[in-house]
């Protein structure tokens, strides 16, 4: 059947130049809006895993020092046991040999530094 139309009507009009420059314009315009969304979002997430990380690096290193601290009691009083030595100087033993342990670490970190 033939509806009096020519081939050339039925077919869209090809967009002209600036129609296709304002297409891409915006389609860019989008993606780079979506892009910088996503990068606040991934940004977001990594806040929130580094504050989980922080949270129990933070409680372990506190449970930590306690436990060292009860084992240094424990070591005073382990050498207070075995020895005529009073008990306050058994706990200037250990205080003092800590005192040592952490003067010379404080001395080797600072000549890494200088």
């Amino acid at each position: 059947m033939y509806s009096g139309r020519y081939r050339s009507d039925m077919e869209s009009p090809e967009p002209n130049f600036g129609g296709l420059v304002s297409g891409i314009l915006n389609d860019v315009k989008e993606l780079v809006t979506d892009g910088v969304a996503l990068a606040k979002l991934e940004v977001r997430d990594e806040l929130r895993k580094a504050k989980v990380a922080a949270v129990a690096a933070g409680v372990g290193i506190g449970v930590m020092a306690v436990g060292g601290l009860l084992l240094l009691v424990m070591l005073v009083h382990l050498l207070a046991a075995f020895t005529v030595i009073p008990l306050w100087g058994c706990y200037g033993i250990v205080g003092g040999a800590l005192l040592l342990i952490g003067a010379v670490l404080l001395v080797t970190g600072k000549r890494t530094v200088t």
